[in-house]
């Protein structure tokens, strides 16, 4: 099996499990101020965190992730990693280079086989060992090409206000001094509102993290955790435009990647169930603006979505417009979920197979499909902007008609 096929099941596997558990816990009791003596002092190395990784704007480091617990058996990653942020843009530029890493020293020299890059407009995708080079537009979701590297990539480093929630979190517990690699570091056990915790080792001497261990159960209730480590941070490296642009080796064809399906092209036809056993097929709603929404009762990103297609329903209630939420990758009762969270939009369930031929990858993924039955918008996650962008999209379908 390449390189890259085994991290994509690594990361999948991880994800996976790390958002059914953080889904399914319990919140923890919010500490009392007697327990946490020390805490305005644990917190205010947070602060100093915040404010030491907010102003760095490029950075370079080798890292291992690896897991325990539940994870332990996980193969190991280690490599490289480049990035700088654009400020204006609230993105980063970045450069990975990612091997499989069967030792724990870090010093151990590992092949470097997957090459992750993402520009100013596109990422890149160069398996060498198997010989495969991707390129694909951000705004076609090229993004998700860098998936093989989340794990890897210390994003409090490219973000602004990067300890928000650490510092708004029930509890800062601090548990020793450390050390990663040559760097002398505090360690910290956070709870976070939700209940979920995390350990942080940030450094003595520049206050930047250098290991964060995120904790959570695997299904069968045990304790896992995934472990990323830095080493040989630099703050201020000589990153030149030219790394964020990769080109594909001699005699390597380039593939195309687009996350979803794009604008203009007909929505592949499917007929599925509803929750009360009727049959609902896509070109019975010819004619109608159709929205359809994959999601599952685990995904938390999912459940930020689903007042605003809720709204969406309520709005349009009496226009050409019918609104589904597609359900995928389900362990629970879906049916229930959305009876108890009173949602009334439709539901259609099994949508597994429907969601291969919408490019689904991660949910939320949201379709927007024209009165001719072609895809009119895509996109894949939550933000704060979808309500808008949809209304915008539908208004103007309606209105060509």
């Amino acid at each position: 099996m390449s390189l890259w096929r085994i991290i994509t099941l690594l990361v999948l596997i991880m994800s996976l499990m790390l958002t059914v558990s953080s889904c399914g816990e319990a919140e923890t009791e919010q500490p009392s101020g007697a327990q946490d003596i020390d805490a305005a002092l644990e917190n205010q190395d947070f602060i100093l965190a915040d404010s030491a990784s907010e102003a760095l704007e490029a950075c370079s480091y080798t890292f291992r992730v690896y897991g325990t617990g539940a994870y332990a058996d996980s193969p190991a990653m280690a490599g490289n990693i480049s990035g700088r942020s654009l400020v204006e843009e609230g993105e980063m530029l970045l450069f990975a280079e990612i091997g499989l890493d069967t030792t724990p020293d870090i010093e151990d020299e590992i092949e470097l086989s997957l090459t992750l890059v993402s520009g100013v407009d596109s990422a890149y995708f160069h398996d060498k060992l198997d010989g495969v080079f991707r390129k694909g537009s951000l705004e076609e979701g090229g993004g998700d090409l860098l998936r093989h590297a989340s794990y890897a990539i210390m994003y409090e480093y490219f973000l602004s206000d990067p300890f928000t929630d650490e510092i708004a979190s029930q509890s800062i517990v601090y548990e020793g001094a450390d050390s990663i690699g040559s760097e002398a570091c505090n360690t910290y056990l956070v709870t976070y509102a939700g209940g979920q915790q995390a350990k942080w080792s940030l450094s003595v001497t520049d206050n930047l993290p250098r290991r964060v261990e995120r904790m959570t159960f695997g299904r069968d209730g045990s304790p896992a955790s995934i472990v990323l480590e830095v080493y040989n941070l630099e703050t201020a490296p000589d990153l030149p435009d030219s790394i964020f642009v990769l080109a594909p080796p001699a005699g390597i064809e380039v593939e195309n990647y687009s996350a979803f399906l794009l604008t203009g092209t007909p929505a592949p036809e499917w007929n599925l169930s509803d929750s009360d056993g009727n049959m609902v097929s896509l070109e019975a709603l010819r004619g109608n603006v159709v929205v359809i929404d994959f999601w599952a009762t685990w995904c938390g990103p999912c459940k930020v979505v689903m007042p605003e297609i809720q709204s969406l329903h309520e709005k349009y209630a009496d226009q050409p417009v019918m609104i589904y939420g597609v359900n995928v990758w389900e362990s629970g009762d879906a049916a229930a979920f959305m009876q108890e969270n009173a949602y009334t939009y439709g539901l259609l369930l099994e949508g597994d197979a429907v969601a291969l031929e919408y490019k689904v990858s991660g949910i939320p993924t949201l379709y927007v499909i024209d009165q001719e039955g072609n895809i009119a918008f895509a996109q894949v996650g939550s933000s704060a902007e979808l309500g808008l962008k949809l209304i915008e999209i539908i208004d103007g379908l309606l209105a060509a008609e």
